[in-house]
């Protein structure tokens, strides 16, 4: 049965295809939204104190301040690969959320393991995998589907990438550009088997802080994923990908997101950090 979890407010309907089933007895609402975040940016916002230009220099000076590490406790060649290596907007990123998080380390409980996926068990009945080209009915051909990432066993997503594929200057891109974006990265794109795996870790935690989807967002300020590695056939046959998003009072859903709609900034896609070798 598709969840489907209401976020007021938070994005505005662009179009929505709604399939009724008489067999289910049941209506099946699926929206494809354009950005619309400053409310609920706003709203973030109200509940924080903004950090003076005093508190800003003091954090940079003892940041900047070598003499205050210990560098005899670190590695010089995992110092170089994992840090010195990071562009400058991951390197502000995670030095926000370590910051966020009181400087306060949230160690391990990111490597999950992948699952099968049924898009007609999972969604609902008439939804398959997208075959052939996108120009045709998606009912023929080879699947379009992540091959590497449809033989990964396990995903460690501390060693992920979050992707939104936007050019500089540019606030939103249409999903058909993302997903050509990504293919031309030569990454390993993830997809449903991934996330099939990511959401039983979710379901399975009984204290969903424990969860690798809740650590990502403690980590990392992850609020929103999705998976074009591989592409879904709606009833009506639209193309779709499956993603994840963090709502209200901090729980996860999931949803399908329709490539002729637009991808903002805040929508990132889950792919490898290395180069596919395939």
């Amino acid at each position: 049965m598709f969840e489907f979890c209401h976020i007021r407010k938070r994005f505005e309907i662009d179009d929505f295809l709604m399939w009724q089933s008489s067999r289910r007895n049941a209506n099946i609402v699926f929206f494809a939204r354009r950005e619309e975040d400053q409310s609920w940016q706003n709203r973030k916002n109200d509940s924080m104190k903004t950090v003076s230009r005093e508190q800003a220099l003091e954090v940079s000076s003892r940041s900047g301040n070598g003499t205050l590490i210990d560098w005899s406790q670190l590695d010089g060649d995992n110092l170089q690969a994992e840090v010195i290596s990071l562009s400058p907007e991951e390197f502000g990123r995670r030095m926000t959320a370590f910051f966020k998080n009181g400087m306060r380390f949230i160690l391990g409980g990111l490597k999950i393991a992948c699952s099968p996926f049924n898009p007609s068990e999972f969604i609902g009945a008439n939804w398959v995998f997208w075959k052939g080209s996108r120009d045709g009915d998606g009912l023929e051909g080879e699947e379009e589907r992540d091959k590497v990432s449809l033989a990964l066993t396990e995903v460690d997503f501390g060693k992920a990438d979050f992707l939104t594929c936007l050019e500089k200057g540019k606030s939103s891109i249409t999903g058909e550009e993302k997903l050509i974006r990504l293919k031309k990265l030569g990454r390993t794109i993830y997809g449903t088997t991934v996330a099939m795996g990511l959401w039983q870790n979710y379901q399975s935690c009984q204290n969903k802080v424990e969860s690798a989807l809740e650590k990502l967002y403690q980590q990392r300020g992850i609020t929103y994923i999705d998976f074009f590695g591989d592409v879904l056939r709606g009833p009506y046959g639209y193309r779709f990908v499956l993603y994840f998003c963090r709502v209200g009072h901090g729980r996860w859903c999931w949803r399908c997101f329709w490539l002729g709609s637009d991808w903002g900034e805040r929508y990132c896609s889950a792919v490898s950090q290395q180069v596919s070798s395939s």
